[in-house]
């Protein structure tokens, strides 16, 4: 089939009221986009931001993205949360068919930067709640292009619409009709995700940096006291001139009796004070998303750590499991649909490759316990693995060959 008879299948997009002013091959190229607000968020703002996302008429989650776009400036949240994403998306996988065997010309046209987006988008939307997907462009070779997500304040989840504006009240049906195919939702109407549990946490920790840069603003820099006998008001007016431009200039000069001191800085443990709550703060979100806060701790033990990683372990394990559901329930099938060059498909699923991989530091380490264990290892096994050509044995090495029982055994 060729490439314009594939597109021809797909269906014209319509305004949600008249004939689209402009033709496009996908909706999200006809959004209106939203003015990215840079203003500091309140909890004021996350109460109002949350009951407008979950209104029964008319949900609207322009607030609620706004507000997630500002956490995220946190770069322990963001981190932590990449971590969470990365580890899946560093993984081996693998298209297999009914009996496990793998096809590696399928896992093949899954290496693909959209593949990439798509593994971050839909373990991201544990984190920020119902997540809409398109699946639509293609390039000239049929494969699908790009993995865009419809921004959450322009669809509709509950009407299961996409907006062409923020708030508005009609749009395109995504769940039904034409364009089902080709949008995929990820996570339930009203979830709001991780985000919504963390943003007191994460507005209280931002308050607290806020209350510490007031603090070294008024307190850090040494106060100038500054004393005359002179009461005329030029001097004076001459005295407040150069104590503006004490900073930048390093020196005064006086006249007479005047006297010029620097104070001392405020002492105490002021600075603890801060530290310890926004350290308090990173703590907890940490538990939140990785179980624990032993894998960002610079000061943790090795034993903390290992007990830690078994924990997000099991995090990651389950964001895998997710992802694999996902794509073979809901991505396949539209994949599918989307270019012939993705049918084979059909009788094939995604899977993750949980083979262990063999790393030349390990083999060497297995070599050399074999060794002192009384066993030969195969030297073309060890060449293959390590990448290290052997020569031979040294003129002192013993090799004591294993008796016919033992072979046998």
């Amino acid at each position: 089939m060729s490439k314009k008879r594939r597109h021809n299948r797909r269906p014209a997009i319509q305004q949600p009221q008249a004939q689209a002013e402009k033709k496009s091959n996908y909706l999200s190229s006809l959004l209106v986009p939203q003015e990215i607000s840079i203003h500091a968020k309140s909890i004021n703002d996350y109460k109002i931001a949350v009951a407008l996302a979950l209104d029964n008429s008319n949900p609207d989650r322009s607030p609620l993205a706004a507000l997630y776009d500002n956490l995220l400036l946190d770069n322990h949240v963001a981190s932590v949360i990449d971590s969470r994403i990365l580890y899946s998306q560093r993984s081996p996988f693998k298209i297999i068919d009914d009996k496990g065997n793998e096809n590696e010309e399928l896992s093949w046209l899954l290496e693909r930067s959209w593949f990439e987006e798509l593994i971050r988008l839909v373990l991201f939307s544990k984190f920020q709640g119902t997540t809409l997907l398109e699946l639509y462009e293609t390039n000239a070779e049929g494969e699908l292009a790009t993995t865009t997500e419809i921004p959450q304040s322009h669809f509709n989840a509950t009407k299961g619409l996409i907006l062409k504006e923020p708030g508005a009240t009609n749009g395109w049906q995504y769940k039904e009709g034409i364009f089902k195919n080709y949008y995929v939702q990820i996570g339930k109407d009203r979830d709001l995700g991780i985000l919504e549990r963390l943003a007191p946490m994460i507005l209280a920790k931002k308050i607290g940096w806020g209350a510490w840069m007031d603090f070294i603003d008024k307190y850090g820099v040494p106060p100038l006291f500054i004393i005359t006998d002179r009461e005329d008001n030029s001097r004076l007016q001459q005295l407040y001139s150069s104590a503006m431009a004490f900073k930048s200039n390093s020196f005064l000069i006086g006249r007479g009796n005047e006297k010029f001191e620097v104070g001392s800085t405020h002492t105490g443990n002021s600075k603890d004070t801060f530290d310890v709550f926004i350290e308090r703060a990173n703590d907890e979100i940490s538990k939140r998303i990785l179980g624990g806060s032993s894998l960002t701790d610079q000061k943790t033990f090795v034993g903390s750590a290992q007990i830690q990683y078994r924990l997000a372990e099991d995090r990651y394990n389950a964001d895998k499991i997710f992802f694999k559901n996902i794509f073979n329930s809901f991505i396949r099938p539209r994949l599918i649909n989307l270019s012939p060059i993705y049918a084979p498909l059909q009788n094939h699923y995604f899977e993750w490759d949980n083979s262990e991989v063999r790393t030349a530091d390990g083999v060497a380490d297995l070599v050399v316990k074999l060794s002192q264990a009384g066993y030969v290892p195969d030297p073309e096994f060890v060449e293959q693995e390590t990448g290290i050509k052997l020569l031979g044995l040294k003129e002192n090495a013993i090799v004591k060959p294993q008796p016919e029982a033992e072979k046998k055994k």
